[in-house]
């Protein structure tokens, strides 16, 4: 059996953590186009089904998603050279996560209060699956923030500094996509 090197290590992990992201953006990028075709054709914007649309907790969950990405970026600067400050920012970003989920929760909870729902039409059941989409690809960073913290902080190797990288570069990703969900669905 051939052995593999750490170069090589690097490069798939690299690897596969590009395709992952090209296809959540495919995903994300067809829920987009398909927003786009609807919100282009409809005569009327914004449609008398989303007048009512909270917009303080889609701007507070914004406001989560940039300080997460921040704490993480924060994590990976020091992470591997100290690790009691790792491990803070480590938690930071998990709470931050889990905050951003609690603020979607709220968010759905007002927008059924409001009488906003799927049932409505194309653009609320548009906004309930971004956010629900969202929300599960969180949901599985959040997962993938507690695999890294058992490689970061409890058995060190030598690819410790990919993984970091590879879920900081998903993290950072859901924050952009989230940015552009936010301005897309609460602001223009």
């Amino acid at each position: 059996m051939m052995k593999v090197s750490s170069e090589e290590k690097l490069l798939q992990n690299s690897i596969a953590m590009t395709v992952a992201l090209v296809s959540f953006g495919m995903l994300f990028a067809s829920m987009f186009l398909g927003y786009f075709l609807v919100r282009f054709n409809s005569p009327v914007w914004p449609p008398v089904e989303i007048e009512n649309i909270p917009q303080l907790l889609p701007f507070l969950s914004t406001l989560v998603m940039a300080l997460s990405s921040y704490t993480y970026w924060r994590m990976e600067k020091v992470a591997l050279n100290d690790e009691g400050a790792g491990k803070k920012f480590w938690s930071y970003t998990f709470v931050l996560g889990l905050a951003f989920l609690v603020l979607q929760w709220v968010l759905w909870g007002t927008l059924k209060s409001r009488g906003i729902t799927v049932a409505n039409g194309w653009v609320t059941s548009m906004v309930y699956a971004f956010t629900w989409v969202h929300a599960a690809h969180i949901l599985g960073a959040l997962g993938t923030l507690v695999w890294l913290k058992k490689f970061v902080f409890k058995k060190r190797e030598e690819l410790t500094d990919v993984k970091l990288i590879n879920v900081g570069k998903f993290w950072h990703f859901l924050g952009v996509i989230w940015l552009i969900i936010y301005l897309m669905m609460f602001v223009l």
